[in-house]
């Protein structure tokens, strides 16, 4: 029956589900991965999750870089569901006449993040009652912080090379920005393998910080304009692409994941090794993904990705039509997930990470 859905848990996480299911008051942190177009695959699992989560009381903390961060962002909505309806939307409309320049990029994401959080929002979002948002950016150093072209791609270049010795010396190019949410200091806000900077959102700088979380390196410009944050701002999934961070360390709750993968790719840098995350910072996690099975079945047997911008180029009603078939799909993969958690048989399918 279950044939959408792959169910993966760490250490901790998989012996509470095969004991007592998922009791969704266990969940102390949402997590959303870096991905673009990725997340149309997801928003099925989400608009389940909203419905779920929304008599909550206790706090419930979010932590998103990139599109996971805009996806958190209309997760603490006063009318969730539609934030995201208008998200999934903008994000299909993208429309560039010709090859785009990093400006024109940069535009169109904003054009996005003012289609779907109004500014009279802003406000709502950051002082949820339970939903305590926070994300993750990075604060470049050297090289990695120019505009010019050449010397951004030597600083990263650089950056890609030393992360094939240890990801732990990222810390020479980037610091971690956590944006959180004023007065609330989430479990996570330890994290100690790079140098790390804890901001609080304002109304006034909520909407460039998420911005610069999801600021691609060399496709976007870095963001320098943050209310009272200096410096120069990139993407927050090149160090934490798929959120490889403790969430819990206390070691209490679970951390659930909707996410395009059933496997965890540390850093942006790590798309091309084999490098696993680290055992312990998965130990809580419920990770929800779709199924090889589901994905095969999708248009073009794969998940929407950045590269559909080159490969309809040109043809923008079809990579349209393309992206709004996955939304269709995607239902079944909430529908799936609903009937897991309600018929226990989450017990069942759920897997090792």
């Amino acid at each position: 029956m279950f044939e959408n859905i792959s169910v993966r848990a760490g250490s901790k996480a998989i012996r509470i589900l095969r004991d007592e299911g998922l009791n969704l008051s266990r969940v102390k942190v949402i997590a959303g991965a870096s991905g673009a177009a990725k997340f149309l695959v997801l928003t099925g699992i989400d608009r389940v999750l909203l419905s779920s989560f929304k008599h909550r009381t206790d706090p419930l903390y979010l932590i998103g870089t990139s599109i996971g961060a805009f996806r958190m962002a209309a997760y603490c909505q006063r009318n969730p569901v539609d934030a995201l309806d208008k998200l999934e939307r903008e994000y299909i409309l993208q429309h560039y006449d010709s090859r785009p320049t990093r400006k024109e990029i940069t535009e169109e994401s904003w054009k996005i993040i003012h289609a779907y959080i109004e500014d009279d929002e802003i406000e709502f979002i950051i002082n949820h009652p339970f939903m305590k948002i926070c994300f993750l950016s990075n604060k470049c150093k050297g090289l990695i912080k120019s505009e010019n072209p050449w010397v951004q791609g030597l600083g990263i270049a650089l950056a890609s090379g030393v992360n094939r010795l240890s990801r732990n010396r990222l810390g020479y190019f980037f610091e971690r920005a956590l944006f959180c949410a004023p007065k609330e200091r989430p479990p996570f806000a330890a994290m100690n393998q790079f140098p790390l900077s804890i901001y609080r959102l304002t109304h006034s700088n909520f909407k460039t910080a998420l911005l610069s979380s999801g600021s691609i390196p060399m496709a976007m410009e870095g963001i320098s304009n943050i209310d009272g944050v200096p410096g120069v701002f990139r993407d927050g999934g090149i160090l934490d692409y798929h959120l490889d961070i403790p969430f819990l360390p206390n070691g209490n709750g679970l951390v659930l994941y909707p996410h395009f993968y059933d496997q965890i790719t540390p850093g942006w840098f790590d798309k091309s090794l084999n490098r696993k995350p680290d055992k312990k910072n998965m130990e809580s996690v419920v990770l929800v993904a779709p199924s090889n099975r589901f994905v095969d079945n999708l248009p073009l047997g794969k998940i929407p990705d950045r590269k559909d911008f080159k490969t309809f180029f040109g043809k923008d009603k079809e990579r349209i039509e393309y992206w709004k078939k996955v939304v269709e799909e995607n239902k079944k993969l909430g529908d799936e997930f609903f009937e897991a958690i309600e018929s226990g048989r989450i017990r069942e399918i759920a897997k090792p990470i």
